[in-house]
């Protein structure tokens, strides 16, 4: 018996601990093109990727989506969850500025600091929905356990529901509080190269 509790408790930390959001990255870019900052600038407003809910283009963007499932059992009078899968889709779409070899240095070299704090911007949205599968993950996979099947599936519905919320929130304040990456040096054209 005592056995038996030490190897489900064994295998438990296992299955909490080893497991991870499955993550599934895509990295795209857009060209544009021009000779002067103003003409890359137009061609960023006229291709930038479009925001799907705000309705707005903007010079890169990072779109995430969660999903999860589990498989549970029950044990004695108990409902747990035994195994779990999060999977985080990702695409981040930044600007490629296809003939700026035929541009001024010091605007090439504008350039070349945008589109750096552009990625870096883009990563810290990244990093949130890391955080936000992880957390998921971490919750389903802790789960104590509820007395009926429905009761399991609600809680966990309604709880994963609100770390995902919590997450969207942390994503748009993040570019309320970066403008949009502008305070991380992520716009064209700056002053930082002059």
């Amino acid at each position: 018996m005592m056995f038996r509790l030490c190897f489900f408790i064994c295998c438990f930390f296992l299955a909490t601990v080893f497991s991870a959001p499955i993550v599934k990255r895509k990295n795209s870019v857009y060209e544009v093109s021009g000779l002067t900052v103003q003409e890359v600038r137009a061609s960023i407003e006229k291709l930038g990727p479009m925001h799907p809910t705000q309705k707005k283009r903007y010079d890169g963007i990072t779109e995430w989506d969660l999903s999860w499932k589990y498989q549970s059992s029950r044990r004695g009078k108990v409902w747990i969850v035994t195994s779990r899968s999060v999977i985080l889709n990702i695409k981040v779409s930044v600007p490629k500025w296809v003939d700026m070899d035929k541009a001024s240095p010091l605007t090439q070299r504008q350039w070349k600091i945008y589109q750096s704090n552009l990625v870096r911007h883009e990563q810290g949205h990244v990093n949130i929905a890391m955080r936000a599968a992880k957390a998921i993950d971490n919750y389903i996979g802790t789960y104590g356990g509820a007395s009926s099947l429905d009761q399991m599936q609600a809680n966990i519905e309604r709880n994963t529901k609100l770390i995902l919320e919590r997450f969207r929130k942390y994503d748009v304040n993040y570019d309320k509080r970066t403008r949009h990456g502008a305070t991380q040096g992520a716009k064209f054209p700056n002053n930082l190269a002059k």
